[in-house]
């Protein structure tokens, strides 16, 4: 009976105890232990639910004090704050219910307003204010994967969504970094503003990987439309292992239209290796995100003994999303004026680029206009059209038009023309409609015309028992030149090329067959006979070699004796003429006599050897090639140049050696058949150490071949990684005339180039002068040049 007493006694307390707690805690855990009357209750693996707070907590230990109303809980903590939607998640956290205070101590992680992601130490939330605090360092993430380092102490006023701190770092998304002192950040607005702003751009920003572009200043205020710096330093410059940097901008005011995406520059001083050399009450630029805008590009002075001196004032100008042009107005102190423009469209299946200009001034009135087009009709057909023509034979050279121009290739050939090409699965067929302007000779000889000139290839299938490739090409051109020589070709050929044969020997082995099929009709013309014309030829052609190697620990060594025979019946007509130099990689060739109307006639065995050697790790120590064409008999048909109307051709080839790490030479001969004479010698010699490189090149035609001799020098030191001096010559030996000489200094890095260079260069054509001079020259590099193309002429006048 007595029993029965104390075990209701216990259900009544424990009653009661349930009671006082759920008023405010319900608890439910693997275990609850009760101390102090009541008044401590121990949790363990709890999950607590606070519903007059809407507040829901686990944690591995829970205590809590009910006449403090302190919850403390440890190891594992979860507390989810569902009225403000707060995570918070760390290894404890005390909870001060009376006051609504969150304290946490260590590591603690929250997820606020599902917005924001908050890594700190040590934080204090207050429920009722919506603050976050703490004087530990914290890692704030949005998600737009903006993060946001605060540095010492910092306060989170969550309602308004404000960040307070006395030193942060912020990297956005774009990998640019803004580091500020005694900060505010809006997180609703994107509003900032801060003392002692340093901006560290990701280092590729304006199209440099190696720089490292920075931008400080005492004060900044920043939204989604601006950035503004006070009494600002700008550069690009990577500043590791420097004393300085190579240039900087310092400016009274920095904006940053980010609407118009422009940056803006007060009061600003050029400084050059820590010098003013420059001021600039005001100026802009495009953001590097742009990649288009109107808007003045970098000027240039230019002076030259022939023209004198220039100045030029270029100005983009963007006239919708899918046109801009450039404006290039050059005026020159003898009151010339040249006004060069170059204009660019996007059209749906095509894109135009034209350049044009004309000059008024003592010389007259002279122009250019370059057109071309590229595009496709369909998806199996394209189409090129250029247009080239200029007033003034000199005018492209004269004014250097070819450096200022990109669609000018060739200062004295002219080429318009309208070419189409059809791809097929297995063909195509190219055509094209050209006219040829030489601007070095006289007006009746200068144009030579081709309407059309088409090439169809087409690939023939062929059961694979006959191992090999069977090709059909036509091809031909209707060409009228020099007044009054015309010429209509067309050529048919039937090609088919046997893949290679491997013997058991070793042999490698293989055949060609050809069946060309030629008509042509001329008139005064020195390539064809008089009239119309009709020619079949064939021609077989067998090719064997036998590779062999050698391999040593150190060295692998190649030997490869070649032998190709060559034959054709019908002869060929007279290409003595014909100006054919045979060199190692033509003379193995089915069509090297270079005619594609005709074939090589006759009989005849091509005699090649090749060796090498190299080591082990495959770097090339010595190389050689050599060959020679053997015939049964002279034919005096063809050409006489390359000997090949002789029993024995020129013995031709070339030698190739390392001798060391640094030196390297590198020759090419023909000689005569009974090596009494060289007919051809090229030398090249290229020394490379560490910081010095020289490649000499000498070139010599003699005896049957021609009479020319020349040499060229490039060289170049290399004082350290920036620093370097180069040397260029050019001479032609026979008339004791140099060409040009080149003398050059650079300084190079990341940001900024300077350069001083001097040229003499020489004319022997048209009337044109020799040209001497010294330039000086420096690239803010990604921004401007600023420079004097010739001293000598500035100092002079």
């Amino acid at each position: 009976m007595k029993i029965n007493k104390i075990i209701i006694f216990v259900i009544i307390f424990l009653k009661i105890c349930g009671n006082a707690i759920s008023e405010e805690i319900d608890f439910n855990a693997s275990q609850i232990k009760l101390k102090e009357d009541g008044d401590i209750t121990y949790a363990t693996d709890a999950e607590l639910n606070l519903p007059l707070k809407n507040i829901k907590i686990t944690s591995k230990n829970a205590e809590y004090i009910k006449s403090q109303e302190i919850l403390t809980l440890t190891d594992d903590v979860n507390f989810y704050d569902l009225d403000n939607d707060t995570i918070i998640k760390a290894n404890k956290v005390i909870y001060e219910i009376k006051k609504n205070l969150i304290s946490t101590l260590g590591n603690t992680n929250m997820k606020v307003n599902s917005n924001y992601k908050l890594t700190s130490e040590n934080i204090i939330y207050d429920r009722e204010r919506q603050y976050i605090s703490s004087k530990s360092e914290a890692l704030i993430e949005d998600n737009e994967n903006n993060y946001y380092k605060l540095k010492e102490k910092f306060t989170f006023d969550i309602f308004n969504e404000i960040i307070y701190s006395k030193r942060a770092i912020i990297l956005d998304k774009n990998d640019n970094k803004y580091i500020f002192d005694d900060i505010q950040i809006n997180l609703k607005t994107n509003e900032i503003a801060g003392k002692e702003v340093r901006l560290e751009f990701e280092k590729s920003y304006f199209g440099n990987e190696n720089n490292n572009p920075l931008l400080k200043g005492r004060s900044a205020y920043s939204n989604n439309d601006k950035l503004k710096v006070y009494k600002a330093v700008f550069s690009t410059c990577n500043i590791e292992d420097k004393k300085c940097r190579g240039w900087e901008l310092r400016t009274r005011e920095f904006n940053h239209d980010k609407v118009e995406k422009i940056f803006e520059y007060k009061g600003s001083w050029l400084k050059i290796f820590d010098y003013k050399v420059f001021y600039l009450p005001y100026f802009n630029h495009p953001d590097p995100s742009v990649k288009r805008k109107s808007g003045f590009l970098t000027p240039s002075y230019t002076s030259s003994n022939n023209l004198g001196t220039s100045i030029n004032f270029p100005y983009f100008k963007v006239l919708s999303i899918d046109k801009d042009i450039t404006f290039s107005p050059r005026y020159y102190v003898d009151k010339s004026f040249l006004f060069q423009n170059e204009y660019r469209q996007a059209l749906r299946n095509s894109k135009i680029l034209s350049d044009f200009s004309f000059l008024v001034g003592k010389e007259g009135t002279k122009s250019h206009f370059f057109y071309n087009q590229i595009g496709s009709i369909s998806e199996n057909i394209n189409y090129d059209l250029n247009i080239q023509d200029v007033k003034g034979d000199n005018y492209l050279k004269s004014h250097k038009l070819m450096s200022t121009s990109s669609l000018i290739k060739d200062e004295n050939l002219l080429v318009s023309n309208f070419d189409l090409n059809w791809q097929f699965t297995d063909s195509k067929l190219y055509t094209s409609f050209k006219v040829f302007e030489d601007l070095s000779r006289n007006y009746h000889d200068r144009y030579q015309y081709i309407f059309p000139e088409f090439n169809f290839s087409k690939n023939l299938n062929i059961p694979k028992s006959y191992y090999g490739s069977f090709n059909f090409d036509s091809y031909g051109y209707n060409k009228h030149y020099e007044t009054n020589i015309t010429e209509a070709v067309i050529t048919n050929d039937f090609h088919f090329k046997s893949f290679d044969y491997i013997s058991p020997k070793g042999i490698q082995s293989n055949y060609d067959l050809l069946l060309k099929n030629s008509n042509n009709y001329s008139e005064n013309s020195k390539n064809f006979n008089e009239n119309a014309e009709y020619d079949l030829f064939g021609i077989i052609k067998f090719d064997a070699s036998l590779p062999m190697e050698k391999k040593t620990e150190s060295y692998n060594q190649f030997l490869k004796p070649i032998i190709s025979f060559m034959y054709s019946p019908n002869g060929n007509d007279n290409l003595s003429n014909k100006d054919v130099l045979l060199n190692y990689d033509s003379v193995f060739s089915l069509n090297r006599i270079g005619s594609t109307y005709q074939v090589e006639g006759g009989e005849s065995v091509s005699i090649g050897l090749e060796f090498k050697k190299n080591k082990v790790d495959s770097k090339n120590i010595f190389e050689f090639k050599t060959a020679n064409v053997i015939k049964s008999k002279e034919n005096i048909n063809l050409p006489s140049k390359s000997k090949l109307n002789k029993t024995r051709s020129d013995i031709f080839g070339m030698l190739k050696y390392n001798i060391n790490d640094d030196l390297e030479l590198e020759y090419f001969y023909s000689y005569d058949r009974d090596l009494e004479y060289s007919n051809l010698d090229g030398l090249n010699i290229a020394f490379n150490s560490d910081n010095f490189l020289t490649n000499f090149y000498y070139y010599s035609e003699d005896n049957d071949f021609g009479d020319q001799e020349s040499v060229k020098n490039t060289s170049n030191y290399f004082i350290d990684n920036e620093n370097k001096i180069g040397f260029e010559i050019s001479k032609n030996l026979k008339d004791d005339f140099t060409q040009y000489y080149d003398l050059n200094y650079e300084y190079l890095t990341d940001c900024i180039s300077i350069n001083l260079n001097y040229n003499k260069s020489f004319y022997n054509d048209g009337d044109l002068e020799p040209n001497k001079s010294i330039s000086f020259l420096i690239k803010i590099i990604p921004f401007t040049d600023i420079g004097v193309s010739n001293i000598g002429n500035i100092l002079n006048n």
